[in-house]
């Protein structure tokens, strides 16, 4: 990735040189007179209405730098007064409204030969505004009388901007709810259901505005509703493991019924839940408790909800377990009973062996039309020890009333069979941009297989059949290890690109138990066994692809997307590689709220937390506030800070003040042309915390 946008630059560069730069003739020391124009600061080719910009130029082969600044049309013609203004020092002003065309030149002249000039592309362009959050195609649930903070930011942004709000509720007057004008902060009026649009507008440009749908509603849980969440964590014993689903009553405020499947390092329960509730938080729509009444008894979750109403959830009760994971609205009448044959799925999964050793699996299976496995691969890595099989069968059934099943997987290399719960979440066997994707949970006995729990996913048909070519994307992955001793993690996020070729290249940051390893690039190599099976060399040194340099079989679902497991060491890392289809990351796209958790953590003293972060576009300061919630502490902290986004790396920073200094790497996932960022990893890189961990925000 970082080579990309580093190609990307130095291209805009080179354009921006070309186009900006006059030559000829014998000057006044007889050499040729180049005048070149750029911006300050550098790189800035489009420019707000009403908003500045400001120009700069420099003249070789001569006594005086002077110049006089002029603009003209695209085709060099002379401008009007809607061209907008440019004064003596090079402060160009753009008028009210964009011209036609809206490209024009900015001129600047030599005053020691005027024969001399040079000139910059500059484009003029109304003010777009984006609102978050924002669910596409649906209304944003808000909770009656709980209150719900939107964002906003506008294009171009290089300048500070702000925005009149409002809301316009469809049944008339403000049934819907009332919103701070100045402030985007908006109270969900006590009348269910009503529904409006919350509007932010631009005060620099009327014509630039944007809404969002609102929906009023008495709970974040949609009714007559199926939910499936995941966990890991830990208890007094060792590791532990939770995947479950459940269901909602027809308005949502109530938990009627599910399924929950328990691993602790001593056994495996199947329990029911019975009843239970989601509570949001009075000052806080997209933050809650999420309570369920087990057969087993209570459990109690923080959760911090996206704009669709999936999140990330840690538990916090009394029961001496602490473990974190996510939670999403599930449809289980997606997933295909019995699959077509030939469907594949890829899986990666975590957790520890009979020795409480740390534990990774990875691998895919094929259906073959009537609830049977026809063919599969699997990859092991039990505390350093390693093992691998392309002769993999097995069954499936799936309820598609509740959305939990069965699957076992038999090893035929090895004799073992592996059995399995799994619970779909959602998605389809079609798209790679959907895909069907389910939990899973082993339901072996923890004394005699490995205790382990993860996500399968369906796997793109499109590159098949997954040779070297199909590896050629940039990706950004992240992996989860635990060091000699067992009790720290080893954490890192990486950027790369494939070239297609058996090549992969990139850089990567670390925490390895409080060594901090920043931005080491790397230059190593990828072979293909074909099927979506790859071993893929990363954590290298410099072109030679030197230490620390591990090679890891990677399971693709998709080009340059699946899951990653260690084959070589007893750190046993284990994570996901994700295609990286964003480019050109600005501050201002991270602007609004983000649920966030930690993600699979790899040892007990981890301290898993749950957190929403609001992030302001104000440049050029851009700063975050938010709660989290960590491991034994149900009151929650408030968070402040400033972060920072690098627009050539698609890296940024994440700089805490409250409620103590950190300091956090956070590596951008996506983002679009018309869309701000909607994923995005942090990692601790503060050298004291010697227990960090992976953490996963989604807006």
């Amino acid at each position: 990735m970082m080579m990309k946008h580093l190609l990307f630059a130095v291209a805009l560069l080179s354009v921006a040189l070309w186009a900006g730069c006059a030559t000829g003739g014998g000057g006044h020391t007889g050499g040729n007179i180049v005048v070149t124009v750029s911006t300050t600061p550098a790189g800035q080719s489009v420019v707000g209405v009403t908003l500045t910009a400001q120009f700069t130029a420099s003249v070789t082969h001569v006594t005086s730098q002077a110049v006089n600044w002029s603009l003209t049309q695209s085709d060099g013609s002379a401008c009007t007064a809607a061209c907008g203004t440019i004064n003596a020092s090079g402060l160009y002003t753009a008028p009210a409204v964009a011209p036609t065309p809206a490209t024009i030149k900015v001129v600047a002249t030599s005053v020691e030969n005027t024969t001399k000039s040079g000139s910059f592309d500059l484009t003029i362009t109304q003010i777009t505004v984006a609102v978050t959050p924002k669910v596409n195609g649906l209304a944003l649930n808000v909770v009656k009388g709980v209150a719900q903070q939107f964002t906003a930011t506008a294009l171009p942004d290089v300048a500070p901007q702000t925005f009149h709000w409002t809301v316009t509720c469809d049944a008339g007057g403000s049934v819907c709810g009332t919103i701070d004008p100045n402030t985007g902060l908006f109270t969900g009026g006590s009348t269910v259901p009503s529904t409006g649009h919350v509007t932010a507008t631009s005060t620099i440009d009327a014509t630039g505005s944007a809404s969002v749908d609102i929906a009023i509603v008495t709970s974040r849980l949609v009714g007559s509703s199926n939910y499936a969440f995941r966990l890991s964590g830990f208890d007094a014993s060792g590791p532990i493991a939770v995947a479950g689903n459940f269901q909602t009553s027809a308005d949502g405020t109530a938990i009627t019924g599910g399924a929950e499947d328990d691993l602790t390092a001593s056994q495996y329960s199947n329990l029911a839940i019975n009843s239970g509730n989601l509570t949001v938080d009075a000052n806080a729509n997209d933050q809650g408790t999420l309570t369920l009444n087990t057969t087993a008894g209570t459990r109690v979750y923080k959760v911090a909800l996206g704009a669709d109403g999936d999140g990330r959830m840690s538990e916090f009760d009394s029961t001496g377990q602490h473990a974190s994971g996510e939670i999403a609205q599930a449809d289980a009448k997606k997933f295909k009973n019995p699959l077509p044959s030939g469907t594949t799925f890829v899986f990666g999964l975590t957790g520890v062996d009979q020795g409480l050793r740390r534990a990774g699996l990875v691998g895919l299976f094929r259906a073959d039309g009537a609830g049977g496995i026809s063919s599969g691969m699997l990859d092991v890595n039990k505390n350093g020890i390693a093992s691998s099989s392309s002769n993999v069968t097995g069954s499936y059934s799936v309820d598609q009333t509740t959305g939990r099943g069965t699957m076992s997987l038999a090893d035929n290399t090895s004799g073992t069979t592996y059995h399995y719960a799994i619970y779909v979440v959602g998605g389809l066997t079609t798209k790679a941009t959907n895909p069907m994707t389910l939990f899973i949970i082993s339901t072996d006995d923890p004394q005699t297989q490995p205790a382990v729990s993860g996500t399968i996913v369906f796997q793109d048909p499109t590159p098949a059949p997954y040779d070297v070519a199909d590896l050629s994307a940039f990706a950004v992955s992240n992996i989860t290890g635990v060091d000699g001793t067992g009790t720290h993690p080893l954490v890192s996020l990486i950027s790369s690109i494939g070239d297609g070729a058996g090549h992969i290249s990139g850089s990567f940051d670390a925490n390895n138990a409080g060594t901090v390893i920043a931005a080491q690039t790397f230059n190593c190599s990828y072979t293909s066994s074909g099927s979506g099976r790859y071993i893929v060399t990363l954590l290298g040194n410099g072109s030679s692809c030197g230490s620390p340099a591990i090679p890891f079989v990677f399971y693709a679902t998709a080009n340059s997307r699946g899951f990653l497991l260690d084959q070589s060491s007893a750190a046993v890392y284990t994570g996901q590689m994700n295609l990286q289809p964003g480019s050109n990351f600005a501050a201002s796209e991270l602007a609004g709220s983000f649920a966030a958790g930690t993600l699979d953590p790899a040892t007990s003293s981890v301290n898993d937390a749950v957190i929403n972060l609001l992030f302001t576009s104000a440049a050029p300061n851009f700063t975050l506030t938010g709660t989290q919630g960590l491991t034994g502490d149900p009151s929650p902290e408030t968070l402040a800070g400033t972060y920072s986004v690098d627009f050539n790396t698609g890296t940024g920073t994440i700089k805490l003040t409250q409620p103590a200094a950190q300091n956090y790497l956070i590596y951008l996932l996506d983002n679009s042309k018309d869309g701000p960022i909607q994923h995005f990893l942090m990692m601790n890189v503060d050298p004291a915390n010697t227990d960090p961990s992976i953490i996963f925000a989604q807006r």
